[in-house]
């Protein structure tokens, strides 16, 4: 089977209905959190979320949303994370407060931060270099997927697969597209795909809830 890997959407609706299109012909879809935070499309967001019964990890806008709990984060994440649960329906918070840590699959472990089942790993940043992606899969001994980071990427070692399939919503590793991954069980393939979206539509809704104008300008830059 084929199975559709997103992460990091942080609201944007726009991205994650063209990432959608990319990704119809996968069995299942799986996220590795940050559901909402930054752009003003929590609600349509998670309501697709349950249209296609995508399942996903908590991330740690998402924990922050559910929480009122924005301590360590910046002035713009922070403004934004409060946007959004002011307007998140009752239902939307509720299923967001309903996210797990982690899901455990036959093919893979998905976690937001760092592979742990704890709060704190939520914050944990795994980047392409990271020593821990190595003692994780020998650990673990299991196929790894993680977000957090915004940057895809993935890393192979003894046969077993560490991957960030990347942000929909609000790619940082200098490409302004979409990204996500495709995993093949059969073949346990996984290939990274990026895709374009209407940036501009983005940035237009952001400047009209009243957010931050640099979360609307970083995603042209794609960092």
């Amino acid at each position: 089977m084929k199975i559709g890997l997103i992460s990091d959407i942080h609201g944007n609706l726009v991205a994650l209905e063209e990432v959608l299109k990319h990704l119809n012909h996968c069995d299942i879809i799986y996220c590795a959190g940050d559901v909402v935070g930054y752009y003003p499309f929590p609600n349509e967001v998670i309501e697709l979320f349950k249209e296609h019964e995508i399942r996903s990890v908590m991330g740690n806008h998402d924990y922050a949303v559910v929480t009122g709990d924005f301590f360590g984060f910046n002035a713009y994440a922070r403004e934004a994370g409060e946007w959004t649960r002011r307007h998140l329906s009752e239902d939307n918070l509720d299923w967001l407060m309903s996210l797990p840590l982690s899901i455990e699959t036959e093919w893979f472990n998905i976690y937001h931060g760092m592979p742990a089942e704890d709060l704190r790993a939520l914050e944990e940043y795994i980047f392409p270099d990271d020593p821990r992606i190595e003692y994780s899969l020998e650990e673990l001994e299991k196929n790894v997927v993680v977000g957090h980071t915004h940057i895809q990427f993935v890393k192979w070692h003894k046969g077993l697969f560490f991957a960030n399939p990347g942000s929909v919503g609000q790619p940082r590793d200098g490409d302004n597209r979409s990204a996500f991954a495709i995993y093949d069980t059969y073949k346990n393939e996984i290939e990274l795909r990026r895709v374009e979206y209407n940036i501009q539509e983005v940035y237009e809704a952001v400047i009209k809830a009243g957010l931050p104008e640099f979360l609307g300008e970083r995603l042209f830059r794609g960092y």
